[in-house]
């Protein structure tokens, strides 16, 4: 991953039928396409050591390691905390 990219991190269930997933990750899709530049999206199962370390069983979107959205989470959301994390980071460069 490039320094510059915000990381988002999206957990799914190992064996999760794909029809329970699709319209979480067209959300996400959706979201992510705006800021396509400055993101960059990593599947990852619910088994994996990261989901263990923020607690995460379900779907679910980690946000630059520190925002987590379950399933039912509003793409208005995800997106004001993504425009929010590049503002920061860029408030962090100018310093």
């Amino acid at each position: 991953m490039k320094k510059n990219k915000m990381k988002i991190e999206v957990f799914v269930p190992f064996g999760l039928c794909i029809c329970e997933f699709t319209p979480f990750m067209k959300k996400i899709g959706n979201v992510t396409s705006k800021f396509k530049d400055s993101v960059e999206v990593q599947m990852k199962s619910t088994n994996s050591q990261e989901a263990s370390k923020y607690g995460v069983q379900g779907l679910c979107v980690i946000v630059n390691g520190t925002v987590k959205f379950s399933s039912d989470f509003e793409e208005k959301e995800l997106e004001d905390t993504i425009s929010r994390c590049s503002l920061q980071a860029q408030q962090n460069i100018v310093k």
